[in-house]
């Protein structure tokens, strides 16, 4: 039976990316949206004069979310990118 780790070949760099894209992810979706829910979001109109300007009041603006998810995105896109290349240079270098 195998009992080495699935990963094995990971290395802090890999963990590191891992952990932050993950964690920004996470904080963007989750935490910044239980912290909105839990304060309460107040959402309404004002009528401003020939505009009709809808204004939306958070405490954390939605900008600011999409922002902190697409960071913990490219984050992920970078890893994933240095994975694809590290195996073609390492095939490159076990070619006879």
């Amino acid at each position: 039976m195998d009992t080495t780790p699935p990963h094995s070949d990971y290395g802090w760099l890999d963990d590191a990316a891992l952990a932050t894209g993950l964690g920004l992810v996470l904080l963007g979706l989750v935490v910044m949206g239980v912290v909105e829910t839990l304060l309460g979001s107040a959402h309404f109109t004002e009528r401003v004069p020939e505009l009709g300007v809808v204004v939306v009041h958070t405490p954390v603006t939605p900008r600011l979310r999409a922002h902190v998810i697409a960071l913990g995105f490219l984050v992920l896109l970078a890893w994933g990118l240095s994975r694809v290349v590290r195996t073609i240079l390492a095939s490159l270098e076990t070619r006879p």
